[in-house]
């Protein structure tokens, strides 16, 4: 019996996993098109070791409430333009209501040894007051 139930176990685990996963988890989508993220710069670290893009974030609020856990997803692409690697960070920090705030030495995640150019994308953020700084 339980051989005959394992298929539609992960038939529906896959369906519930994949829709779960194709949305910012808790972010709110009003106060997030009020919300504009900027790279000032970037560069990488850890040569030949531990590749990571350390980045230079800005973000911008033009809520009337402050903002926290600004999500972003990256892709890395090599010189030709390939992509190379993908993936999200959250920004520890509040911005306040109104404001800009720049976060300095954000260790966005490890990528490939080849990785040339650097793209990112605001996915989300939460209302109120969290996280640090």
């Amino acid at each position: 019996m339980y051989k005959r139930l394992l298929p539609l176990f992960l038939a529906l685990f896959s369906i519930c996993a994949f829709a779960c996963g194709c949305t910012p988890e808790g972010g709110d989508m009003a106060l997030t098109q009020n919300v504009r993220l900027e790279m000032v710069d970037w560069h990488i670290a850890g040569l030949w070791v531990i590749n990571c893009p350390v980045c230079w974030l800005r973000v911008y609020n033009y809520n009337n409430v402050p903002i926290h856990d600004v999500t972003l997803s990256y892709v890395t692409y090599d010189f030709d333009g390939k992509p190379l690697d993908k993936g999200t960070f959250v920004i520890d920090g509040t911005v306040p209501p109104s404001n800009i705030k720049n976060f300095i030495e954000q260790y966005i995640g490890l990528v490939s040894l080849e990785s040339d150019k650097l793209s990112i994308k605001l996915e989300s953020v939460k209302g109120g007051e969290g996280g640090g700084h």
